[in-house]
């Protein structure tokens, strides 16, 4: 299993760049870079990849498992399987010569995109269309393990491998087979954007503007004239950072907190736990939580509350961390804000 890494938020890229940049003594004072970004459509959907490996075959996964058309997500792995190795030996290795070499030398090939349309999610504008992968990234693993699901754990954070390393667009944006509803995101609308990171908030009302301007109307829903709502925007830093410094920016309507602003540059200081539970615990995240439920195969049933429940705190705390240290709030005490809210509002969702 190779996991697609968390795409964390402005403020916290922000942070990255600067301890980054200042790790030693010596820097504390150096300029913080100028960067450019590519940003592209954010699809609400259902986190998907299509992995291959010259000796282990190929796989289907989800954000968190293997799957297959017996254990599914959503029917990904069942449209997927009966397609996928066309799709990789017929369009992707005649077309691509850095993924064919990797590929050849024995280094897995995984093809991570977002499942979409159909009834997988609600209130956007590519809900109700046929179901559809977009592909959005694409990584090479050095290491030729056959994957498992017990690997999911040590792969949870992809960023950090030393083994592993994301292709550059050129060497991917042009792979589709729309016949066969297999997209491109780099077909859609893209944006871009210099960041001075020693003056970011310089940049905000520009993020701000774009995601705003994507949430009137998805622009992959407009390709396909559908009006609606979109998601948000995701943007990726290539040039120097080879696509691993990335933050999302969603619009009101998405957000799984209640930021005042959307893209803040520093993180929210709040009076106590109450005022905490009420900016992270939102009908949004909560809705996550029962979506990662459907991929566990687990029903919306109140014996699966506290699977629930931890996904949730769990959630919240590795996003919201630098919220909770600015407000002296420790993860020990989110369990036990967030358990009435929380559990009140699952037991409205069973039917």
């Amino acid at each position: 299993m190779i996991s697609y890494p968390e795409t964390g938020q402005f403020r916290q890229v922000i942070t990255s760049v600067e301890k980054h940049t200042r790790r030693r003594e010596e820097d504390r004072n150096k300029p913080l870079p100028v960067l450019k970004f590519i940003g592209t459509v954010k699809l609400h959907g259902t986190n998907s990849a299509l992995a291959f490996n010259k000796e282990s075959g190929f796989w289907c996964q989800s954000r968190n498992n293997i799957i297959t058309p017996q254990k599914d997500n959503a029917g990904f792995a069942t449209h997927m399987t009966p397609i996928a190795e066309k799709f990789f030996n017929d369009l992707v290795l005649p077309t691509s010569a850095a993924i064919r070499e990797q590929y050849e030398v024995g280094r897995t090939i995984v093809i991570f995109g977002e499942w979409c349309g159909g009834k997988i999610q609600k209130n956007v504008a590519i809900s109700g269309l046929p179901t559809m992968f977009v592909i959005f990234k694409v990584r090479v693993r050095h290491s030729k393990e056959i994957a498992t699901t017990e690997d999911t754990e040590d792969d949870a954070d992809e960023e950090t491998r030393t083994d592993s390393f994301w292709l550059e667009p050129k060497h991917w944006s042009h792979l589709k087979w729309t016949e066969k509803s297999i997209y491109n995101i780099m077909d859609f609308q893209t944006f871009e954007i210099e960041i001075d990171f020693g003056t970011p908030k310089s940049v905000q009302n520009k993020l701000v503007a774009i995601t705003e301007e994507v949430e009137r109307q998805c622009p992959v829903g407009a390709h396909f004239q559908k009006t609606g709502v979109g998601e948000g925007v995701v943007w990726t830093e290539w040039e120097k950072t080879f696509g691993t410094l990335t933050f999302k920016v969603k619009g009101e309507q998405h957000s799984v907190s209640h930021v005042k602003t959307l893209a803040p540059v520093d993180a929210e200081k709040l009076a106590n736990l109450q005022e905490f539970v009420e900016y992270a615990c939102t009908e949004n995240r909560m809705l996550q939580g029962l979506d990662y439920l459907r991929e566990q195969q687990l029903t919306i049933e109140m014996k699966n509350v506290g699977a629930f429940l931890k996904w949730l705190v769990n959630d919240i705390v590795k996003e919201e961390k630098d919220t909770m240290e600015k407000s002296n709030i420790v993860s020990n005490d989110v369990g036990r804000g967030i358990q009435n809210k929380a559990k009140k509002w699952y037991q409205d969702q069973i039917v």
